[in-house]
């Protein structure tokens, strides 16, 4: 009976369609089929660079903020040829060696070196000695703002086995002056890892 009721079923169907009219009588025997949309998701996700260094404000250092504030008084070029002894040469004092160095050997009776420093400092520190293989005669360091007869900022004396760290306040000087003498012109002067500071 069923089958009976299918072919019928089908033969009106093509009876309708064949005159244009739609058909809505559906077999008995069809099964509904489900429709299965599948959606597919594309996530965009935008990366955000890394993090640089920054200041205490949030903000990126600036070149001026990167810049050393220590200057090696070897890297500035001395003025003239106000010096004939004095060099950048290493130096040995009380078996410590200093490889950024000014010596002076058999320093004369009086010697000069000075730098134009431009008032861009506030200080400088060095160590003032003897060679270990200089001959025990003392020498005296003074510097000075200006040239050899500017004023005195600072004196030391310098002594076999016996270096002292000196720090001369060199605020607004423009220029500097390193004056040595030594009485008996035989001994060897270090001016161990003198720098600059700008605070």
């Amino acid at each position: 009976m069923a089958a009976l009721v299918s072919a019928f079923t089908g033969v009106v169907g093509l009876a309708l369609g064949f005159f244009g009219v739609p058909s809505f009588v559906t077999p008995p025997t069809a099964r509904p089929v489900a429709a299965t949309a599948t959606a597919t998701v594309t996530a965009t996700v935008t990366a955000s660079p890394a993090p640089g260094p920054s200041s205490a404000d949030g903000a990126a250092p600036s070149a001026s903020d990167r810049k050393d504030k220590d200057v090696p008084l070897t890297d500035v070029d001395p003025l003239g040829a106000g010096y004939v002894n004095m060099e950048r040469k290493p130096v040995t004092m009380d078996g410590k060696r200093f490889e950024d160095a000014i010596t002076a050997e058999e320093l004369g009776s009086y010697e000069t070196l000075s730098y134009s420093i431009n008032e861009r400092y506030k200080s400088l520190t060095v160590t003032v000695g003897l060679d270990d293989d200089s001959p025990a005669a003392p020498a005296r360091v003074s510097f000075k703002s200006g040239g050899e007869d500017g004023k005195t900022l600072k004196s030391a004396t310098a002594q076999i086995n016996r270096p002292v760290k000196v720090t001369v306040d060199v605020t607004g000087v423009a220029i500097l002056s390193i004056v040595a003498e030594s009485d008996d012109c035989v001994c060897t002067l270090g001016l161990g890892s003198p720098v600059l500071h700008r605070g």
